[in-house]
């Protein structure tokens, strides 16, 4: 009986060592779970010395590109006295036009005077010492000058993109017909002087437009699409470029002059040594003055000799066989060189 009850009890004692075990290896495990899974919620978690980066959420706007900064063109324009005029608008924007007028004691018997637009750059007027000057220089000789503002008129903000020709041109016709409306000028001895990217539109104006009666293109070029399509005219045409222009190189000028051979176009070209794409000290200069004596030559008051009919005195003008005539501004240019032979004594005098 003693032996039974000893036995009971042991087997009582050895469950509850199974079961304490049991329940110690249950506890022990939930331990070691938990512990794992607190691992990567504590990695998640900046530390307290580092800061916690947070990712920006994306913008639903682009960046705005921030337009170029210009530098005000007003100390040039005002020392040209240009005037800014009530300009034109086009699909409801409001071009600008600065005019500098010919010299009054140089109009026409009519009031009215030649005129030339001026067309900036990609980069604008910048400081106006490009153009105003120019404007000037034209207006002491007579013509009237019209700096052209032709960016305000195209509402994208890449102004001078290359796929934005067309819409500029589009602009700069207009301007051609504002100019050609004052009735202060000419309508029929309208030219365009253009640099860089103003050379390439006034190429290509003239190119097209037959109010356009001269082009002066300063480091520009006649734009490849355009000669893709064809050019079957051009007005008289001054070329002027740098050989050191990294900008549009004078390949260009020459390839420009070789187009204007095959249209017969009266053209000259001239190539500033070691300057670029501004020209610098006496090239400036020549370059204002050439560009003055070209528009003065295909603009100027005696340029209406050649579409008019005159009456010629006989006694005056050189013997031609009938079977020749020449054209009236060669009659011109040899009369006047009759009358100067006779002021130095080399012919008799004549009444």
């Amino acid at each position: 009986m003693a032996g039974g009850q000893a036995t009971t009890l042991l087997n009582a004692k050895a469950s509850t060592t199974r079961a304490f075990r049991q329940i110690c290896f249950i506890s022990a495990l939930a331990l070691i779970l938990s512990s794992v899974a607190a691992v990567p919620a504590a990695m998640a978690q900046p530390r307290a010395s580092q800061k916690a980066t947070v990712t920006p959420k994306p913008s639903t706007k682009p960046a705005a590109i921030k337009p170029r900064k210009q530098k005000s063109a007003e100390g040039a324009r005002r020392a040209a006295e240009a005037e800014n005029t009530n300009g034109f608008m086009i699909d409801g924007r409001k071009v600008r036009v600065d005019v500098v007028k010919a010299e009054t004691d140089l109009l026409d018997t009519d009031g009215r005077a030649p005129a030339v637009l001026v067309l900036h750059g990609a980069h604008g007027l910048g400081d106006g010492s490009l153009f105003y000057p120019q404007a000037k220089a034209l207006a002491e000789k007579g013509i009237t000058a019209f700096v052209v503002h032709y960016f305000d008129g195209v509402p994208q903000l890449r102004k001078a993109s290359v796929n934005l020709h067309d819409e500029r041109e589009r602009v700069l016709t207009e301007a051609i017909s504002y100019v050609a409306r004052q009735a202060y000028v000419d309508p029929e001895r309208i030219g365009i002087f253009g640099l860089s990217l103003g050379g390439f539109h006034a190429l290509s104006l003239g190119s097209r437009d037959d109010r356009v009666q001269a082009v002066v293109n300063v480091v520009g070029a006649m734009p490849s699409e355009v000669q893709r399509k064809g050019v079957h005219r051009m007005p008289p045409t001054l070329v002027l470029h740098g050989d050191k222009d990294a900008t549009v190189p004078v390949r260009r000028a020459y390839e420009l002059a070789s187009l204007l051979d095959e249209v017969g176009a009266e053209h000259e070209v001239k190539i500033y040594k070691g300057q670029g794409h501004t020209f610098r000290g006496d090239a400036k200069e020549d370059s204002i003055n050439r560009t003055v004596e070209f528009f003065e030559r295909h603009l100027g008051g005696d340029r209406g000799l050649l579409d008019k009919e005159l009456e010629i005195d006989i006694a005056l003008a050189p013997m031609v066989p009938e079977t020749e005539s020449l054209p009236i501004r060669q009659l011109t240019l040899a009369d006047e060189a009759m009358w100067s032979q006779a002021e130095q004594g080399e012919l008799p005098p004549i009444n």
